[in-house]
């Protein structure tokens, strides 16, 4: 049998229970619901199977108000200050610069490149955020078109060296040899370790060819 790829906001059917339920969060083959009653309940995918015509008629109420509610949010959100992410980015450079200055001017350049190719919109193609170092480290962000929201794409744990993880769903056919670590970001993900020194123009070239392609696919239309 084919596996679903499921959406968020998806109606969905418990094959085990029959219970039913909403498609709140995707990560990998883990696919959280939200029931009809109840907290929020996470599944392999499975295990859950599209609602049938009048099951997800059922279901519309709980869709619109998980929507709504996700709309309410979004209002809530302050519109990130870019003068302020480049702020977080220059200091992330610094940090690096501090201890590999070598290693901040390689990536730093590199970083350019990444922005030609993904466009320079800070909040929008591209944020800082917290990694696991509990520093802020930068992300690329693409559009979602199910969600029609921009989310994390590529991130980038630069310091010595570089790792560049990237989520499946938006890498081009043919670009998994960029990123030869599979399973990172629990499953979601690929990923890649690179050290400058073998890391010249030639081989950022590929990976700057990706980053576009996976631009000229998923930006909206203007």
């Amino acid at each position: 049998m084919e596996p679903v790829n499921f959406e968020i906001y998806s109606p969905v059917r418990n094959t085990i229970n029959k219970a039913l339920g909403v498609v709140v969060k995707v990560a990998a083959e883990n696919i959280t619901i939200q029931p009809l009653s109840g907290d929020r309940m996470t599944f392999r995918s499975q295990y859950l199977a599209p609602a049938a015509p009048e099951e997800a008629a059922a279901l519309a109420p709980l869709i619109a108000r998980l929507k709504q509610e996700e709309t309410d949010r979004d209002k809530a959100k302050a519109q990130p200050d870019p003068a302020l992410i480049r702020a977080e980015f220059d200091k992330f450079l610094h940090h690096i610069a501090v201890r590999s200055p070598a290693q901040a001017k390689a990536f730093g350049e590199f970083w350019a490149g990444v922005l030609a190719a993904a466009g320079d919109s800070p909040g929008t193609t591209w944020e800082m955020k917290p990694n696991s170092a509990r520093t802020p480290g930068p992300v690329l962000k693409a559009y979602n078109a199910a969600t029609q929201k921009w989310v994390y794409c590529l991130t980038f744990l630069a310091g010595w060296g570089l790792r560049m993880e990237i989520k499946k769903e938006f890498l081009p056919p043919g670009c998994e040899r960029l990123f030869p670590i599979d399973h990172a970001m629990f499953g979601a993900g690929r990923a890649v370790e690179l050290i400058y020194s073998k890391f010249p123009a030639d081989k950022q070239k590929p990976y700057l060819d990706c980053i576009t392609e996976i631009y000229r696919k998923i930006r909206p239309e203007a």
